[in-house]
């Protein structure tokens, strides 16, 4: 079977990768691949002999649409707009599926080198820690951080561990071991149990819970061994292979020096699989089946998707939108806006000016001004279309929503000594490229915080409750979340983020439980350093409310980075009822407390009330107000702002997938609008265009909803005379 079946092997492989000989070749556009599904019958026998370079296929892809604008013979459209500025070279980015766990160390073990120190612990592993799983994530994640490399040398009921790593390491690797040993020995200071569930009868599972941590310990180990490099002179019963475009995409760089990045699925299809740089050929070998490594090749195929979807160009988009007749002014003018990011970046806020319209030009305009929203429906479209396209293969946390609140100019192209331009200048002006612009969260409400909420309150004719139980919206309770802004515990030059929210406790009226804590690298959230695959901003210049439909992805950190000190440190956080007199909506009352285990560098509290829209209740409309306390005033904050904004709860369901998805894996929902945009009319004969228009008609609704709350509200004694 070997010779002759490797040869067919590599036959199937590089078929999939040659293109038909009277095509002709254009090295170097590997991302043509993506729609040329395409197999050549007449493969020469050269390419079965050995494993060649990859042969990339001619570009007719429509995978990348207009989303790269340097493809050869791709002209982009003019509403994809690049942030290249002009005569800057745009940085190189280099893209990585590694979750960066591997290290000098574990290459050390993964190519079969003796380990550097076995280390007694003094204690049965199984003692320490009784789950199989945890253990050998704890010990994976003591290696990760130090740059060791961990295993226990024969079973969990021993007590020696190897060490792969440099003295340093390796010592620094003993010491956290035996902390850890520390800490389990130390008695927990959690309440105990009742008496009912401490004598429970459990004794007939113990026998079955033994040999169910056993097999786990197994299995795990079994796995394991398929990241090392097979023995030499070991033979298998399937082998395959699949030729990489190196050239195009180096699969050092992709997937890390020892590919770790396909741990996941060398462990799945028990399979070894190695690189063969000066061949340029990934190497599958495994006693599986014959299809199952067929699956193997094809999730080292989907990965050049992914790299695709990750590489490409973000489309962001510019739309301004065209005032009504009451509002129309033909000048734009720009005033000075609020400081942005961390660098406080100075930005500007367009606004109109000059003349209103002319009696005789009405007509005109109401004519334009349809014609300029369909364009501009159309435009939006366009963009969130290609974008979904190719976001089924991001592996991920993604997010979409509709952020409301003021827009900013951050750069722009403004004509110099110029006080005002014109709307159609201004419009135009807009879509070139080096524009960045923003969303400021702030609503600029001139009302008083209980005024906002009767506000919210009484718009029965566009909210209504979140829960069916309830019936009034004034009935709504909060939801609670707090943002620390901490120093690494470990590497003080580094900042370090924890989001931890608390959600109303169903069981038990009037309290909140712990929903979800994350943690995130970096300082406070800057906006302009942002670069969200699909960014698209409408702007209402006549009005002080504008809004973005933004598909953005949250980096949170991985689970190996967090310290024992910062899981005690989310752990400790706490949350405090307030009385009716403390209400965080009405008063910024802090209602979190936090243990002073980490540097805290600020904090920032966010009270959410959520309505569904009563038009489609699958929408939700967030109104949230921000409270930032500093240590002048623990418990009151020094700022307050009041933000907005919009989702469908389709949208973070479908893409919630992204975020299991493993390495080589795609995402099983439509490559289409239609999950992401239905209709209120379901019989409606185009669904997808049908449910975009719709969510127009809502931002539309919601936009108008917010002119009224930045109105200041009028004063009783003058409206009870205006009714007489």
């Amino acid at each position: 079977m070997g010779d002759d079946y490797l040869r067919i092997r590599e036959k199937e492989n590089a078929k999939e990768w040659q293109m038909k000989e009277d095509a002709g070749v254009h090295k170097g556009n590997v991302y043509s691949y993506f729609n040329q599904y395409v197999e050549d019958d007449q493969t020469s026998e050269s390419a079965a002999e050995e494993p060649a370079t990859p042969q990339p296929r001619p570009s007719t892809s429509n995978f990348l649409a207009s989303s790269r604008p340097h493809t050869p013979g791709r002209t982009p459209l003019p509403s994809v707009i690049s942030k290249k500025f002009p005569g800057r070279a745009a940085p190189k980015r280099i893209i990585t599926l590694a979750t960066k766990k591997d290290n000098a160390a574990k290459a050390a073990w993964r190519n079969n080198k003796e380990p550097s120190k076995s280390y007694d612990i003094k204690s049965a592993l199984k003692d320490i820690e009784p789950n199989v799983a945890k253990l050998h994530r704890t010990l994976e994640e003591i290696g990760v951080r130090l740059g060791s490399f961990v295993l226990p040398q024969r079973t969990l009921n021993g007590s020696h561990l190897l060490i792969w790593g440099d003295s340093k390491q390796v010592q620094l690797t003993m010491d956290e071991l035996e902390q850890w040993r520390q800490r389990a020995a130390t008695p927990s200071s959690e309440p105990k149990s009742r008496g009912k569930d401490a004598f429970a009868k459990i004794y007939s599972t113990i026998g079955q819970i033994y040999a169910t941590d056993e097999k786990t310990a197994r299995r795990h180990a079994m796995r394991q061994r398929y990241q090392k490099k097979p023995q030499p002179g070991q033979t298998f019963k399937s082998n395959g292979y699949f030729l990489w475009p190196n050239d195009e995409i180096r699969a050092i760089d992709l997937f890390g020096p020892n590919c770790e990045a396909l741990d996941a699925v060398r462990m799945d299809y028990k399979a070894h699989i190695l690189f063969d740089e000066p061949r340029s050929v990934f190497k599958v070998h495994s006693d599986i089946e014959d299809k199952l490594v067929n699956e193997v090749i094809q999730r080292i195929e989907n990965t050049i998707k992914e790299y695709v979807a990750r590489d490409n160009r973000p489309i962001l988009l510019f739309l301004v939108e065209p005032p009504s007749l009451v509002n129309y002014q033909n000048d734009v003018q720009t005033v000075p806006g609020p400081p942005l990011g961390l660098n406080q970046t100075q930005s500007r806020i367009p606004t109109l000016c000059a003349k209103k319209l002319q009696p005789l030009s009405v007509a005109k305009w109401e004519r334009d001004a349809d014609h300029w929203n369909l364009k501009n429906e159309r435009r939006m479209y366009t963009a969130v279309h290609k974008v979904l396209e190719r976001i089924p293969y991001y592996r991920g946390n993604l997010r979409m929503r509709v952020n409301l609140g003021m827009f900013t100019l951050v750069k722009f192209q403004w004509p110099p000594g110029v006080p005002a331009v014109t709307l159609d200048k201004f419009t135009n002006d807009i879509q070139q490229a080096g524009t960045r612009g923003a969303i400021v969260r702030d609503l600029q409400a001139k009302r008083l915080p209980r005024d906002i909420l009767d506000f919210c309150n009484h718009a029965n004719n566009l909210f209504q409750p979140l829960e069916p139980t309830k019936e009034d919206l004034a009935k709504v309770l909060p939801q609670y979340s707090a943002l620390f802004y901490l120093r690494h515990p470990e590497k003080l030059e580094e900042m370090i983020e924890l989001e931890i929210s608390f959600k109303p406790n169903e069981a038990d009226p009037g309290s909140f439980e712990s929903a979800k804590a994350i943690w995130r690298r970096g300082g406070k959230p800057d906006a302009l350093s942002q670069a969200p695959p699909l960014e698209i901003f409408n702007i209402r210049l006549h009005s002080g409310i504008s809004w973005e439909l933004k598909i953005s992805t949250e980096s949170t950190l991985d689970p190996s980075r967090v310290t024992p000190q910062m899981e005690a440190f989310a752990n400790g956080v706490e949350y405090k009822h307030p009385s009716e007199k403390e209400k965080p909506a009405l008063s910024g009352f802090k209602v979190f407390t936090s243990p002073s285990t980490l540097r805290i560098l600020g904090m920032e509290q966010k009270t959410t009330f959520k309505y569904c829209l009563k038009a489609q209740p699958r929408y939700v409309f967030e109104l949230s107000r921000y409270d930032e306390y500093n240590g002048d005033s623990p418990w009151l904050p020094s700022s307050t702002q009041w933000a907005a904004n919009l989702y469908d709860r389709d949208w973070d369901d479908t893409l919630a997938e992204n975020a299991k998805l493993g390495v080589g894996e795609a995402a099983s929902w439509n490559l289409s609008i239609n999950p992401f945009f239905r209709p209120i009319d379901t019989e409606a004969r185009k669904a997808s265009e049908a449910g975009f228009k719709d969510f127009l008609s809502h931002t539309r609704a919601l936009g108008g909803f917010l002119d009224g709350l930045q109105a200041a509200p009028e004063d009783p004694a003058k409206a009870k005379n205006n009714s007489k």
